[in-house]
């Protein structure tokens, strides 16, 4: 038993070293709109509609926590009725990421709770800005 205590012990000091030289970066990308085609343009926008969509169809759902991020298809509120809407162009990886971003909000949102403060509920969204990417340099 000491033996797999001491291999334990071993590779978590070889990874606090290895992340000590190691720094946190983050992107922030503007995109020229005039260098793409019409296309590109129209996929970009597609994209984060649908990310929209997929969002707030998560708040939707009554059970956040076991979504599945293999749906094809969303319902969507338009103007007092529902629609189901197709979901073309935001990949598996992305919907594992917004689904994983929605859950750290409501662990935020719990741990302020637990100190104290006053806090409401997630809302829906009008627009989304940014779509987390899982793997870096791949994605």
């Amino acid at each position: 038993m000491s033996e797999k205590n001491d291999a334990i012990r071993k590779t978590i000091s070889e990874t606090k070293k290895r992340r000590k030289s190691q720094t946190c970066i983050s992107y922030e990308l503007k995109i020229d709109i005039s260098h793409l085609s019409t296309n590109k343009i129209n996929n970009l926008n597609r994209i984060f509609l649908e990310a929209k969509w997929f969002y707030n169809y998560i708040l939707s759902e009554d059970d956040i926590y076991n979504q599945d991020y293999r749906i094809n298809k969303v319902r969507v509120k338009v103007k007092g009725h529902y629609e189901d809407r197709d979901i073309l162009l935001l990949s598996s990886q992305m919907k594992q990421e917004i689904i994983d971003k929605t859950k750290d909000s409501i662990k935020g949102l719990s741990n302020l709770k637990k100190k104290g403060n006053k806090i409401g509920k997630l809302h829906f969204k009008k627009r989304i800005y940014s779509i987390p990417l899982k793997q870096y340099k791949n994605t």
